[in-house]
């Protein structure tokens, strides 16, 4: 049993931020159906392909499909509403609404309902109709401005899609938050996030740098903002980070190195001063740290308490014995999965299936949510849901 054992989520969304919002839902024990068209949502394209995007952030979901569309389709889906407790969207504003779908309506039938919208630039303002897509986010976030080699003119992006990440954990936390407003007031609510301002709330430094000093970030690299030497470093096979944020780890670092005269080396002596000469003291440091490997360096570090950790690809993330002792990976039905890193100890987080296939439990919900099966047949007969269809194998 999940923490959210019991509760009724629709998931009404597409793409990544609103999916990936529903399936943390979905992870800590929420009952969530994915609704999508007949033809199934894009991300489930290339299906002859190892990888699709859609079963990374659809698991633990069942699925129906639904034309919401058609007027017999719009109405079956408001009629799931009535039951649900919770209700994902990711559409830009007003799309909805226009189906007799969106919150004001959806809440006159179900006053407890909370309602959870994700859009690229949020439900008002003069960007409020704007489509808008991770890399845009970041874009305009400003985080595209900082992001990079410094001296570099080329904007950079992370190498996640950290805005829709972002704003689908922002809306999970929303959802929770109005679920417990609901158990005091007895009413839900809408709850609401946008791409843009998830990407803005992650730049905290940068942000209350401008707010208070009206310095702009630039780019920096590897670099710390406020340490020296934070940043990459290249060893004799490669590189690794450090972390020295004070002077205490600073002794530490130069003991590690096995040049103390380096800890008093004028121009490094402080934390200030260090940061003003930092080319200078990475050039100095890089020279000795050629001299061995990343691993070796690692064992050194780690014995003098020096925060460090070695550039990994993915695959060697994955292979670290850390990562495996966390038990980030989970597997079910023969696949593996990232697990939701959020530890209840009481009611552990779960991936207890893979992603569903379109229309897959399309009669077994509706027949959960009253419909007949005269009913259920009729809108499959008529195009408004759809269920799963069987794949032809290839003699």
């Amino acid at each position: 049993m999940g923490a959210l054992s019991g509760l009724k989520v629709l998931d009404c969304t597409h793409v990544t931020a609103g999916a990936y919002c529903s399936m943390v839902l979905a992870d800590l024990g929420a009952d969530v159906v994915k609704i999508e068209p007949p033809v199934g949502e894009t991300t489930r394209r290339h299906r002859g392909a190892a990888f699709r995007a859609f079963d990374f952030v659809n698991r633990n979901k069942r699925a129906i499909a639904l034309d919401r569309t058609t007027e017999a389709g719009a109405a079956t889906l408001s009629k799931l509403a009535e039951t649900a407790d919770v209700f994902v969207e990711n559409y830009r504003p007003g799309s909805l609404d226009r189906m007799g779908l969106g919150f004001a309506h959806l809440a006159k039938m179900n006053p407890r309902l909370i309602y959870c919208s994700i859009s690229g630039f949020g439900l008002d303002g003069p960007y409020r109709d704007r489509g808008g897509f991770d890399l845009i986010a970041q874009v305009m976030s400003g985080i595209m401005s900082f992001t990079g080699e410094e001296g570099s003119e080329v904007p950079g992006a992370a190498g996640v899609p950290l805005s829709d990440l972002n704003a689908g954990v922002f809306g999970a936390l929303g959802v929770l938050a109005a679920l417990q407003s609901r158990h005091v007031t007895g009413k839900g609510q809408h709850v609401e996030t946008s791409l843009l301002e998830s990407a803005l709330a992650y730049t905290i430094w940068e942000s209350g740098l401008f707010l208070t000093t009206g310095e702009v970030a630039h780019r920096r690299g590897t670099r710390h903002r406020l340490a020296a030497p934070y940043e990459a470093l290249e060893t004799a096979d490669g590189y690794m980070v450090v972390g020295v944020n004070n002077q205490r780890l600073w002794l530490r670092f130069c003991e590690a190195l096995v040049e103390p005269g380096l800890a008093s080396q004028e121009g490094f002596e402080r934390p200030n001063r260090r940061v003003r000469n930092r080319d200078a003291l990475k050039a100095r440091i890089e020279a000795i740290l050629s001299h061995d490997t990343t691993v070796n360096w690692m064992v050194k570090l780690e014995a003098q308490g020096v925060p460090a950790g070695p550039l990994n690809t993915i695959a060697q993330a994955w292979d670290d014995p850390q990562v495996k002792a966390r038990g980030l990976l989970a597997q079910v039905a023969g696949r593996r999965f990232v697990r939701t890193p959020i530890k209840l100890h009481g009611t552990p987080v779960e991936v207890r299936t893979g992603p569903a296939e379109v229309g897959q439990h399309t009669r077994e919900v509706l027949a959960e949510a009253g419909f007949s099966s005269t009913d259920i047949e009729a809108l499959i007969a008529q195009g408004a849901a759809a269920v799963e269809r069987k794949q032809e194998v290839s003699p």
